[in-house]
This record gives C-alpha cells, sequence and structure tokens, in this order.
C-alpha cells in the first residue's frame, strides 16, 4: 500500500478547495507517514476515480503520458 503514493507520470499543479477539516486531517497523516500531501491527495483522486467511472463521458479515453 505504501508503494501506491509516490508520483508517477508528470504532474501539474491545480488550486482546489477544500473542508478545513479534510486539509486538517491530510496534514496530521502526512506528518505521521512522511508521504507528501500531494501524494496522498494524488492517490485518493485516483481511488474516487476508479470508484465513479460512471462520471466519465461515454467513450471517454484515458489520456496517456509519455515516460
Amino acid at each position: 500500500m505504501k508503494q501506491d503514493f509516490p508520483l508517477k507520470g508528470p504532474t501539474e499543479k491545480v488550486t482546489v478547495e477544500l473542508e478545513a477539516n479534510v486539509v486538517q486531517i491530510i496534514k496530521a497523516m502526512e506528518q505521521e507517514t512522511k508521504n507528501s500531501f500531494s501524494e496522498m491527495t494524488n492517490t485518493a483522486i485516483k481511488r474516487f476515480i476508479s470508484s465513479h467511472k460512471d462520471f466519465l463521458p461515454v467513450g471517454y479515453k484515458k489520456p496517456r503520458h509519455n515516460v
């Protein structure tokens, strides 16, 4: 599970608003695990996407990145 967190491939900066209590929890997790806020947030969003494929348009193709 710990190997799930490192960012792979190109990254982009985005600005999001999160509930303050969510931010505080992630910061506490960051201190405890030494995984970065970005790594944990990226993993959480990937898991959300995996669980909610029904939110994607019909025929959506996952973008490929060059490694």
